[in-house]
């Protein structure tokens, strides 16, 4: 928890580096903490489904449940905390990428690859051939972000700052 605190602190901090510890578990932390939000806001709907399928009820609209959904105050604290969680997200992704020698910059090239995801769902049914190329393209920069965000610190300072784990700093100590 003292990672996730740590990149709260430094909500729009784009200098230094970050460890692997402290990016995954902000990111660990972050799904917890949204999937409980998400699930909240969408129990009301899924509540009226399985009473609608208990009762015997095969004409289940899922509009009609829209309402509900919009009533249900989960959905607006599950958007502000998306909103809110964006910047840090953004900002321990380019310190994790300082820390294995890569410009923030590249973060740019890692939500791309996730906006392609998006892109690619949009014609899945209408250019199957459009969809299979973007969805590579995601796949392929998914697999890099994930090699970079589990490749370990470059040792020594660079020139983003000095090593935060103190491997090859001068005089430092080794943090733990």
């Amino acid at each position: 928890m003292k990672w996730y605190i740590k990149c709260l602190k430094q909500y729009v901090d784009f200098e230094g580096r970050a460890r692997r510890k402290e990016y995954w578990w902000f990111i660990l932390i972050n799904f917890i903490i949204t999937m409980i939000l998400f699930i909240c806001w969408l129990a009301p709907t899924f509540k009226m489904g399985f009473e609608a399928a208990a009762s015997g009820n095969t004409d289940f609209d899922p509009q009609e449940a829209i309402p509900t959904i919009l009533k249900n105050p989960f959905m607006y604290i599950y958007i502000l905390y998306y909103m809110a969680m964006l910047i840090p997200g953004i900002a321990v992704l380019v310190r994790r990428l300082h820390d294995i020698g890569k410009s923030g910059f590249w973060a740019f090239f890692i939500l791309g690859g996730s906006l392609l995801g998006n892109i690619a769902s949009i014609f899945q049914t209408t250019n199957v051939g459009l969809y299979l190329g973007l969805a590579l393209a995601s796949l392929v920069i998914c697999i890099i972000s994930l090699v970079w965000m589990f490749t370990d610190s470059q040792y020594g300072p660079n020139k983003y700052g000095p090593n935060p784990k103190g491997e090859g700093n001068a005089e430092t100590p080794v943090v733990e």
